[in-house]
């Protein structure tokens, strides 16, 4: 061999090794990129109290919008929002400028529903609202009615009070709201039931469902010292059977969580002894994901599978930063739902079935990667049998 063959040799070896590695390298990003193809990662927004519902093929995403208003976003896709509408802003002033919380749209008795809670600034003032759109379009416009009577007064006039997360839900033939008030002036939140003549009107006093505090776990701080705190109610329907998930412990807390809750088969909901809690919680904090709770439920695209869309705090600290999660929930032979333990954030997780694949993502581009596509379509023209770089996912 001449020592210019030899050469050659030896400054060939780094660059097959180069292309080698590249080939390597195609491969891996190849199969990571069909997987996130697949599949999507937790959480899917910032964001609390999520509200998602399925109408003509789209998710509805109902969210407070800085808490002086409300959006609904509209996406074919359970694991994205989709462009933001902006629905309704609160008044100037008045009883319901300020603190919107949690809004719920309903498609009831043939038209648009939206129900939330708002005050004048004064948390204590808090009350439930509902805005009726004036078409068939759920994106309104809307009109505000309210405060919808959530106090005790058989005449529905007096005494109306503090309420939040409500919810509403035709129960057989009869529509009932569900949400989470104060018995009195003191801050202790309890789940509350009441019959309602249509949409827009409550036809009788509240009648509290439970306590707030049969169990440890529902508890503040889950300290025997602490109140009992219950608030989001959410209605799940299976088998005939009608459950409600609800929130509980301290919203601001990593021990937030969801229980569950229900109504025995044929029996009343307006009269307690017929509601039946569950000792333990259907989801609760682990050490990746914590403060768990609000959820909604709802399917897939097609219609195959439950999901799940509730928020978790972002720090373990005392607070109200959080994000928005989805995972999907099976149903026990017993016929309960079981919801497992809340996905870890950036954990991958199968789309939901029937959402299409996402667009292949292009691998990146560096500096090493620009050099070996260089030095393999330089071979490539050579004839050399390595070849197809450019027909690799991704290139």
């Amino acid at each position: 061999m001449t020592p210019c063959a030899c050469g050659a040799r030896f400054r060939a070896a780094p660059l097959l090794a180069l292309v080698s590695g590249f080939v390597l390298w195609v491969q891996a990003f190849g199969l990571a990129a069909e997987a996130s193809r697949n599949c999507f990662a937790n959480p899917i927004c910032g964001g609390a109290d999520p509200w998602v519902m399925q109408f003509a093929g789209h998710y509805l995403a109902a969210f407070s919008e800085r808490n002086r208003g409300i959006a609904i976003h509209s996406s074919e896709r359970l694991t994205a929002l989709g462009p933001k509408h902006l629905v309704w802003t609160a008044p100037a002033t008045g009883p319901a400028s300020e603190e919107v919380w949690a809004p719920e749209l309903h498609f009831l008795r043939g038209g648009w529903y939206i129900y939330f809670a708002a005050s004048d600034g004064q948390n204590r003032n808090h009350r439930a609202w509902v805005l009726s759109s004036a078409g068939k379009d759920p994106l309104g416009p809307y009109r505000l009615h309210g405060p919808l009577y959530t106090g005790d007064d058989r005449q529905l006039v007096v005494s109306n009070r503090w309420a939040i997360d409500m919810t509403v839900r035709e129960l057989g033939d009869k529509l009932y709201a569900i949400w989470s008030g104060w018995q009195d002036e003191r801050d202790v939140q309890h789940l509350f039931i009441a019959p309602m003549a249509d949409p827009l009107t409550i036809a009788g006093s509240r009648v509290r469902i439970c306590a707030n505090d049969d169990c440890l776990w529902e508890r503040v701080d889950e300290s025997p010292q602490r109140r009992g705190l219950e608030e989001a109610p959410e209605v799940l329907q299976h088998g005939g059977r009608t459950f409600v998930a609800f929130s509980c412990s301290g919203s601001w807390q990593p021990s937030y969580k969801i229980g569950l809750l229900e109504v025995k088969p044929g029996g009343d909901p307006l009269q307690p002894a017929n509601w039946v809690k569950f000792p333990r919680p259907l989801l609760q904090s682990t050490q990746e994901t914590w403060g768990v709770g609000h959820c909604s439920f709802v399917k897939s695209p097609d219609g195959t599978e439950d999901w799940v869309v509730y928020h978790a705090k972002l720090d373990r600290e005392n607070g109200w930063r959080r994000a928005v999660f989805a995972q999907p929930f099976t149903w026990s032979k017993e016929g309960f739902p079981e919801l497992g333990a809340p996905v870890a954030p950036g954990q991958l997780v199968p789309l939901p079935s029937g959402e299409s694949a996402r667009p292949m993502p292009r691998a990146p581009k560096t500096r090493e990667a620009d050099e070996a596509r260089h030095v393999a379509r330089r071979l490539q023209s050579k004839s050399s049998p390595l070849v197809l770089f450019d027909s690799l996912p991704g290139i």
